[in-house]
């Protein structure tokens, strides 16, 4: 197994870099290690209740992930990057282009229903899939919370499975098995 530590600037990583998954919480295409004083919740589309994204919470800090087929030789990072400006701007927000320690990301404003939030967008192609982040909370203007944010995305596990999807489909996540808080919706 790989040891992900703050000075490993690698990862993502994808499930065939692992020689063990002892030690990791499986949220189905997620495995996510056990880290000290994260909590974890999962985000449930309320019509259908699919797992949708997971998030992370750490120190009030939120880091909200969600992983997507790809195709074999295509990143979609550029394209997802290119579109969320497109919708944030179009909807009365506003973006900043941004390099943090996973390359380029984008600092937003998104208003709402009436209400402003400030999200940072951050995104990795893996072989075959396509991890998507997005951060709130200290994390925005604290660089070792955003650090702390960052870590854990790197540590992320992505198991793409072998079935033929199209790309930017949902690779499926569940709840991990075992004694768990039931799911909570939304952020």
């Amino acid at each position: 197994m790989f040891d992900v530590t703050s000075t490993d600037l690698t990862g993502p990583h994808d499930s065939s870099e692992l020689t063990s998954t002892l030690g990791y919480l499986s949220f189905g295409s997620i495995l996510m290690p056990t880290i000290e004083g994260v909590s974890v919740r999962v985000e449930v589309d309320e019509a259908t209740n699919a797992i949708l994204a997971i998030s992370f919470e750490h120190q009030g800090s939120v880091l909200q992930v969600s992983v997507f087929s790809a195709a074999k030789s295509e990143e979609l990072w550029p394209e997802i990057y290119s579109q969320l400006i497109e919708t944030i701007t179009a909807s009365g927000g506003s973006v900043v282009e941004t390099s943090g320690g996973l390359g380029k990301q984008l600092d937003a404003v998104i208003f709402a229903d009436d209400s402003k939030r400030e999200v940072r967008f951050i995104g990795f192609d893996g072989p075959r899939w396509f991890l998507r982040g997005a951060i709130t909370g200290p994390a925005l203007t604290d660089a070792n919370a955003a650090l702390n944010m960052e870590d854990i995305f790197r540590s992320l596990v992505v198991e793409r499975g072998n079935s033929p999807l199209p790309p930017r489909e949902p690779l499926p996540l569940k709840v991990p098995d075992g004694n768990f808080v039931p799911p909570k919706f939304g952020i």
